[in-house]
């Protein structure tokens, strides 16, 4: 395997930014939903978007719950949450009628089939930063195996419940973590969490809701993982800004994906921005569907001047270019981005 020692590799960019280092180009990932790969070939012409245009320098892959198909559409996962396959994936019935874990056992996510093409997925992407995200495993995982009202409601209702649920969440991470770090920790570059903890508008509970009931376990987790050498990588939707201090404490490395509709990004980039790398940034919400070619260039210009200056930064939008978003304001992303 060759040696990832020059500073323009796409890894080292990463790196760079993670250090609060300027690098010569702002290091960046473009997400593109299945439905846009093949309008955007067909624009470049090329057979792969992403492998001979994009190029990204950060890869992630997650490690799951598995799935077990009930019907065509219809499926039952690990923790014995039913969901059905509509325009997204959506839970039809939680693991847990009633606020009570009496007889149920959480899954081992620790198999060889959890982590199965892993090994192949990090040797595949040895120049790139690579990050192994905990998909849907500790908040997250409360409201599919509770329901979202149910869970709520749940943190006053049955407190003592909701500590039990996380403890035991918390269980089946630290076990993932381990093999992780064990199996392919000289490979792997940033740990991380898919755990959205944000709206539109605030937190999803009140910052001492989630100080209870949250961040103890968030911290313990995160130690293991800055124990293990490894970058913590935190991936929370909407607006977490109330809590963004508390997260640089515990321990997190990069933020992503810093929605700028929800968030007031370049506010938190001057508070934080030489304790925190953000990742994303890039209107998905107004400006890439709505705007202009142009205003998607200017939004990208500023980012990259703002977010970016003195590393700390990885540019990329901050959810996927969706279906329904002009061919040409896509084009003027990833050619703003790419072509830096």
């Amino acid at each position: 395997m060759p040696a990832a020692s020059s500073d323009t590799l796409p890894r080292c960019r990463v790196l760079q930014a993670l250090r609060f280092e300027q690098p010569d180009i702002c290091p960046y990932y473009i997400w593109v939903d299945p439905e846009m790969m093949a309008p955007l070939a067909r624009r470049y012409g090329v057979a792969d978007v992403k492998a001979s245009v994009i190029c990204d320098h950060q890869v992630m892959r997650e490690i799951a719950p598995l799935r077990q198909a009930l019907s065509a559409d219809v499926f039952r996962d690990d923790f014995g949450a039913v969901w059905q396959q509509a325009a997204e994936m959506h839970v039809t019935q939680p693991t847990l009628a009633e606020p009570s874990l009496k007889g149920y056992v959480f899954p081992d996510l620790t198999t060889d089939a959890h982590f199965a093409g892993l090994g192949e997925w990090l040797d595949a992407n040895w120049d790139r930063f690579k990050i192994v995200q905990l998909g849907m495993l500790f908040w997250e995982r409360t409201w599919a195996m509770r329901g979202m009202a149910d869970i709520m409601m749940d943190l006053y209702d049955a407190p003592t419940f909701v500590a039990e649920l996380m403890e035991g969440l918390e269980g089946v991470c630290n076990a993932v973590i381990d093999r992780l770090v064990r199996d392919y920790g000289d490979r792997i570059d940033a740990i991380g969490f898919s755990d959205d903890m944000g709206t539109q508008r605030g937190l999803q509970m009140s910052p001492q809701t989630w100080r209870r009931f949250l961040k103890p376990g968030q911290k313990r987790m995160y130690d293991r993982i800055r124990s293990a050498g490894k970058v913590v990588y935190l991936h929370s939707c909407g607006d977490v800004q109330p809590i963004v201090g508390e997260l640089v404490e515990m321990g997190v490395n990069m933020l992503q994906p810093i929605q700028p509709e929800a968030m007031d990004i370049f506010a938190v980039k001057r508070e934080f921005g030489r304790r925190l790398c953000f990742a994303g940034g890039i209107s998905t919400q107004q400006t890439l569907p709505f705007g202009t070619p142009a205003q998607v260039r200017a939004e990208v210009k500023a980012c990259i001047e703002v977010m970016g200056r003195g590393g700390g930064y990885v540019i990329a939008p901050a959810k996927p270019i969706l279906p329904g978003v002009p061919i040409e304001n896509a084009a003027a992303l990833i050619d703003a981005i790419v072509g830096q």
